[in-house]
């Protein structure tokens, strides 16, 4: 087949599908009984806010200003009756009252911080030890290597390569050192 008999068919095809149309309810839902309720009366309750940075875009400041929320209360309610905002200050501003638990708490944390920071103290001092240790290992190794192609090197030079003599060392003190 080819494309333009392919679109003949395809096209009514599509049309067709769309014309479908479905049944629609003809039957409205009973409406829902709502008990009656007592009258109620709106009481506003002002808030203060702070000024802070905006959390979607840090760039933006909202200055400090009041709120309002609306609070629908019953009609028989007291008519001096208000909300009140709860005012908790932050910790910053109204920090917890000394208590001896907080004391020994304080105290003991101060303890521990100082005791890590004398074990890292002594920990930098083993790690500077160590690594003068291993520069110190490396420096011998290479004059150990250096020693061993010395000697490979008279074996290879000598003429008497394979009937060398023992060879006896003494050490500083004029003994002879024992291996």
């Amino acid at each position: 087949m080819n494309m333009r008999s392919l679109l003949i068919l395809l096209v009514p095809a599509l049309v067709a599908g769309c014309a479908t149309q479905r049944p629609v309810a003809l039957q409205t839902p009973a409406p829902v009984a709502i008990a009656a309720v007592s009258p109620t009366k709106i009481v506003e309750t002002r808030y203060e806010v702070r000024g802070y940075r905006d959390a979607n875009d840090p760039s933006l400041r909202h200055e400090a200003h009041a709120v309002y929320r609306r609070t629908r209360v019953p009609d028989n309610a007291r008519a001096d009756y208000q909300t009140v905002p709860s005012e908790v200050a932050p910790a910053s501003i109204a920090p917890l009252p000394a208590s001896d638990e907080l004391k020994a708490e304080l105290a003991t944390q101060k303890a521990i911080t100082a005791d890590l920071r004398t074990m890292q103290a002594s920990m930098a001092e083993t790690e500077r030890r160590m690594q003068a240790q291993y520069a110190q290992l490396v420096r011998e190794g290479g004059e150990a290597m250096k020693l061993r192609m010395e000697l490979e090197a008279e074996r290879t030079h000598s003429p008497a390569a394979g009937t060398s003599a023992p060879v006896a060392t003494t050490t500083a003190d004029g003994s002879e050192a024992k291996w």
